[in-house]
């Protein structure tokens, strides 16, 4: 085996460890975007950052609303409907993303500071590379705390989705 094959291999197997722990669905998944960034979206704009179909993203927010998380509002086009988080969605938002963070802490707790200096470098220039544009650059973010990561100025992902 070579060793950029391995390389790939690794990555391939973090990616799967990482993912598999936090294994959220669609409807945490839209809780921690719309808590972060994505707030007034319309259901459209959910279904593009979810990879969802349109009924699919409708379901979605039916149960959302249900469920007491989210709430229909007119969108900005008087045609469209926006989804807002309620109080109650707002705080499992925010609970979902600590939990993210924790737990992604936890996965870096065995790197020293230079390993994740270095691992940071590494990942802004991925991030970049994969991001080709600005639709993707939502998908990939749906998960991402804007504010720690320096958004929009120093996050890889925007600045790739704009150049």
């Amino acid at each position: 085996m070579s060793h950029a094959s391995r390389d790939a291999n690794l990555l391939g197997a973090c990616a799967l460890a990482v993912s598999s722990r936090l294994s959220t669905g669609a409807a945490d998944t839209a809780l921690v975007a719309l808590h972060g960034w994505l707030d007034g979206t319309t259901i459209d704009g959910l279904a593009r950052v979810l990879s969802l179909t349109h009924s699919g993203a409708v379901r979605l927010v039916d149960r959302m609303e249900r469920d007491g998380v989210v709430a229909r509002r007119s969108g900005p086009d008087g045609r469209s409907v926006a989804v807002h988080l309620t109080a109650r969605g707002h705080e499992a938002g925010e609970t979902l993303r600590r939990e993210r963070e924790r737990m992604l802490l936890e996965v870096l707790g065995p790197l020293d500071g230079g390993e994740r200096a270095a691992l940071t470098a590494a990942l802004e220039k991925l991030l970049g590379g994969m991001t080709t544009d600005r639709a993707g650059a939502r998908r990939i973010c749906r998960l991402c705390d804007a504010d720690v990561c320096g958004h929009p100025d120093h996050c890889p992902v925007t600045r790739a989705a704009h150049h």
